[in-house]
């Protein structure tokens, strides 16, 4: 039962390990990562139109397949055929115009990202510059305890009032340092 307890431990370990090492890898190259993925996305955008491009070659050549059967089977007239056929094509100024506007999308979103991204990191160097060490819960109820045991144990006077006034000085001590904290 060790043996696979140490095990599973070790694995755990490990997987936040790595998580940390590529986490970390990712804070450091942030603008690399930003630079690849807006390569990428273009390189998408370029082969996306490419296809496009392709495809509306292939449905011409069927659409003046058809056409032209149209002309010898059934006898029509250019004109009829073309008015029949002619379709609204894609233009470059609407290709640009598209990939602009993702563009600028893209370029707001980023920024705004990262901006976020640096503001997070600036606040979290400042509150820790600001509170070095934040005891955390359980060391604060510890506190408060050790600060009730050292009560119990104050130093017995002579007379019973100054005892009594003496406790009801470091209750008061310690009401405030809980109220503060």
């Amino acid at each position: 039962m060790q043996q696979v307890r140490a095990k599973v431990v070790h694995a755990q370990k490990a997987v936040q390990e790595t998580f940390f090492s590529v986490k970390e890898i990712f804070e450091k190259h942030n603008v690399v990562f930003t630079i690849g993925a807006s390569l990428a996305s273009a390189g998408a955008a370029w082969a996306g139109y490419t296809a496009r491009q392709m495809h509306q070659k292939k449905v011409e050549e069927r659409l003046n397949s058809i056409e032209h059967a149209m002309t010898t089977v059934h006898n029509l007239e250019e004109e009829q055929v073309k008015a029949l056929t002619s379709g609204i094509g894609v233009s470059y100024t609407a290709c640009a115009a598209t990939a602009g506007t993702t563009f600028v999308i893209g370029y707001g979103f980023g920024f705004r990202g990262g901006r976020w991204f640096t503001l997070r990191k600036i606040q979290k160097q400042q509150q820790k510059l600001l509170n070095p060490k934040t005891p955390s819960r359980l060391s604060q109820v510890l506190r408060r305890q050790n600060a009730v045991v050292d009560f119990n144990k104050t130093p017995n006077s002579t007379s019973s009032s100054s005892s009594s006034s003496s406790k009801a000085e470091t209750v008061s001590k310690v009401l405030e340092g809980t109220q503060s904290a």
